[in-house]
């Protein structure tokens, strides 16, 4: 097994997790409240950017990514899952330094999300 090395290993990431995502009984109905079926190949893109940024210092990905989460209506129980696909997924298809990285990268993401979520809802712990 390999490392991360380059874009269409990035793609490859990606497109399984959220195939992962899509038949997950926990985040499949909210990703599918959020994201049209025609409407995947724009966000499939837009994490192609994103994880390439993170990964490859692509620097093709620029945002704010959790304006586009905020409001989505997510507990702590949903970040746990996200992560544990997540990581699933990379010890799947890569082993090496990117992809230890890639699992460091995206549960911090989630510690953050999970963090400003319950700060802006009030439910200190709750969440």
């Amino acid at each position: 097994m390999r490392d991360i090395e380059n874009s269409d290993d990035i793609k490859l990431m990606v497109d399984t997790f959220y195939a992962k995502i899509q038949q997950d009984a926990l985040l499949g109905p909210v990703f599918a409240e959020r994201i049209a079926p025609d409407a995947w190949t724009p966000h499939l893109e837009t994490m192609y950017r994103f994880w390439g940024s993170q990964l490859l210092g692509t620097q093709q990905y620029q945002g704010a990514p959790y304006a586009k989460h905020r409001t989505l209506p997510v507990h702590a129980e949903h970040f746990d899952r996200w992560l544990q696909l997540f990581d699933a997924t990379v010890d799947e298809l890569f082993k090496g330094p990117r992809a230890s990285t890639a699992k460091v990268k995206a549960a911090s993401i989630g510690k953050i999300f999970l963090s400003k979520m319950m700060f802006e809802r009030g439910l200190s712990g709750k969440i």
